[in-house]
């Protein structure tokens, strides 16, 4: 049984809270294959947040706002849900839409080690 961390993305891109829009466009420029940009937590008590180019389009661009002038905490998502790195791949796919969104932060042992996403399930995933 194939389980999250075998099809997750391990390459993640973390940005502050106080990180401009105009910057976060320039990580997802460089890196053409990134869909998401996860916003650390401010503290301890705090959670991850997250970033999509749809995020930026509905958030900024359809609304006439500057990237240079919105902060990444003004425009993510948050909180994010979390699936743990050893779950299935088949109850990872429930989650997700169950809750009808496209992708989770993948935590193991209280860490961060990716993310994973509607996409990744169906292109990775062996369908046997």
């Amino acid at each position: 049984m194939q389980r999250v961390k075998d099809v997750m993305l391990r390459d993640t891109i973390t940005v502050q809270g106080l990180t401009k829009v105009s910057e976060i466009l320039e990580i997802f420029k460089k890196q053409t294959e990134l869909q998401t940009v996860l916003v650390k937590p401010r503290n301890d008590e705090d959670v991850y947040g997250l970033i999509t180019l749809r995020d930026i389009a509905r958030k900024v661009i359809a609304l006439g706002k500057k990237s240079d002038e919105v902060h990444a905490y003004e425009i993510m998502s948050k909180p994010v849900l979390t699936v743990n790195a050893n779950m299935s791949v088949m109850y990872a796919a429930r989650f997700l839409t169950n809750f009808d969104i496209s992708r989770a932060i993948v935590m193991e042992n209280d860490k961060l080690v990716g993310i994973i996403s509607l996409n990744h399930i169906v292109l990775k995933c062996k369908l046997d």
